[in-house]
């Protein structure tokens, strides 16, 4: 009897000692995991989202089946991803996983409003970016016509924007400074052949102008040369004439004089 009372007793001290250590176990899981949680929402406040991570995943080491842990990881996660799109510049898909993100419950609540954050900011950046391509199309479709001057209205538009020198624009903002040297390259050659056109041109015209001097010149020269020549042959007419008449008027004389009658010498 004695025997009995002594094992049960002893059955009854062992199943106290394993109740007790199984529950001091319990409470020092439970504060382990406590103290992962809260480590997880002060890394994820500092932005070390990658310990926030670990940190998650060792309090479901502790409670594997914690709803809470679980969707804190899973919201953790998928914000990372949405930060990598958004570094790739994809941010059509970076917007939506942050909007993901805000929706996930129970979450960090840091982690949501920040997403929410950054789906409202890319949803500003997105309309900006469409407005920018626009100009930038228009002005590739007015380079292609020849339009060069008004293609660069286009893309000053672009490069003085707001925001432009922000890294979401960098793409646009380097496309159309390339488009806009290209233009420039091609207006400068285009001012060139013109101003070389307009030295012909000026040249061609003073040759031309020069030569029809020459012509008046000639034509001056030609006139001058026949109107001298006329009097000339006209004079030597009329010394001709003059010197016929003179020469007849003379032969009389001669003839008077020598049929002039002598004087008589018998009547003196």
């Amino acid at each position: 009897m004695k025997r009995w009372m002594f094992w049960l007793i002893t059955a009854i001290l062992v199943a106290l000692v394993f109740v007790g250590f199984g529950y001091t176990k319990k409470r020092e899981t439970q504060k382990q995991f406590d103290n992962l949680m809260s480590q997880a929402i002060t890394n994820a406040q500092a932005a070390e989202y990658k310990k926030t991570e670990l940190n998650l995943q060792d309090a479901l080491r502790k409670k594997p089946d914690d709803v809470v842990a679980k969707q804190r990881l899973e919201q953790v996660k998928l914000y990372q991803e949405g930060l990598a799109e958004l570094k790739q510049d994809n941010y059509e898909q970076a917007q939506l996983t942050f909007r993901s993100t805000a929706k996930i419950s129970p979450s960090l609540s840091i982690l949501t409003q920040r997403a929410k954050k950054k789906d409202k900011l890319l949803e500003s950046v997105l309309k900006q970016r469409e407005k920018y391509d626009d100009l930038y199309n228009e002005a590739i479709r007015l380079t292609e016509i020849g339009a060069y001057s008004q293609s660069n209205e286009n893309l000053v538009q672009i490069l003085d924007g707001k925001n432009i020198d922000e890294k979401y624009y960098s793409q646009v903002r380097k496309d159309a400074r390339e488009l806009q040297e290209r233009n420039n390259s091609i207006l400068e050659q285009i001012r060139i052949q013109n101003q070389q056109a307009a030295i012909r041109r000026q040249r061609e015209q003073q040759r031309q102008e020069e030569a029809k001097k020459a012509q008046k010149a000639a034509a001056s020269s030609s006139s001058a040369e026949n109107q001298n020549g006329e009097p000339k042959k006209n004079d030597d007419k009329n010394n001709g004439q003059d010197n016929v008449k003179d020469s007849s008027e003379s032969k009389p004389e001669t003839n008077n004089s020598a049929i002039e009658p002598q004087p008589n010498n018998e009547n003196k």
